[in-house]
């Protein structure tokens, strides 16, 4: 897809979003997922500034989005299926902050509080819910709790339990990412980034209905080595899915948050 077709996409939906608002934390309330196409987009176009404020307000609104949604459906009745629940926008939060310039630890927190909650394993369906274990997992890391390997090895045994071929190409290689931050190992972030831009160009961009944002950037491969940078780990990847920015010191430095 061409970056002129890109950006039209970009420029029409923050126009539309904007239009009638006060500025973009009034934007993105209830269009929280067309609002993210707009900050990977601006991303993916190296507007890098724009793309923060954008991120900054989707890590807050992802946030409670994803609590309303949790309390919608499980506060009173707390044995519904787990799939379909706010675990996705969960992991949207924390990709946001890990990408903008939020403080990543109070969005961790909240994460991991409420995928921990006791009730959350004896849900129906909880073992098809992979979106669980990989919130688990990411908000673990974020805040240094011991218990990251539990987590991977619970997605993974859940993954290979199942073995759905579209679920093994996605989860193992995150797995595999935060194994390898977990133990400060380059070569195995490198190598699940790597399985994550894979499966992005096999199972999203190259889908029939990709949009030209699905086409530009692999989000979670985007948000992991924007990760692995923070946390002080010298990896760049040249990659037409990973914006240019992302290799960049000035906007994403080795060590910086």
């Amino acid at each position: 897809m061409s970056s002129t077709t890109l950006a039209e996409l970009v420029t029409s939906e923050r126009e539309s979003l904007l239009n009638g608002k006060d500025g973009i934390e009034d934007a993105v309330v209830t269009f929280a997922r067309r609002a993210q196409s707009v900050a990977i987009g601006l991303l993916a176009l190296g507007d890098v500034a724009d793309a923060w404020d954008w991120l900054d307000a989707l890590a807050d609104e992802w946030v409670i989005d994803a609590n309303n949604k949790f309390d919608a459906k499980y506060g009173s009745e707390p044995s519904k299926s787990a799939q379909l629940g706010p675990w996705e926008a969960y992991i949207n939060a924390i990709y946001c902050a890990v990408l903008g310039r939020n403080t990543v630890e109070p969005t961790a927190e909240t994460v991991l509080e409420r995928t921990m909650e006791p009730f959350v394993d004896e849900l129906e369906n909880r073992s098809l819910a992979h979106r669980i274990d990989l919130a688990r997992a990411l908000s673990s890391y974020l805040l240094d709790t011991g218990t990251v390997a539990e987590h991977a090895t619970a997605l993974e045994d859940a993954v290979e339990e199942r073995n759905k071929p579209w679920a093994v190409a996605r989860y193992l290689p995150y797995a595999r990412v935060l194994r390898g931050l977990d133990a400060g190992d380059v070569s195995e972030v490198e190598a699940g980034i790597e399985g994550l831009l894979e499966f992005h160009r096999n199972h999203v961009a190259s889908a029939r209905d990709a949009d030209a944002v699905q086409k530009a950037l692999a989000l979670d491969a985007t948000a992991m080595l924007a990760l692995a940078r923070r946390d002080g780990m010298a990896i760049t990847v040249d990659h037409e899915l990973i914006p240019d920015a992302l290799n960049d010191a000035e906007h994403y430095p080795v060590g910086g948050t």
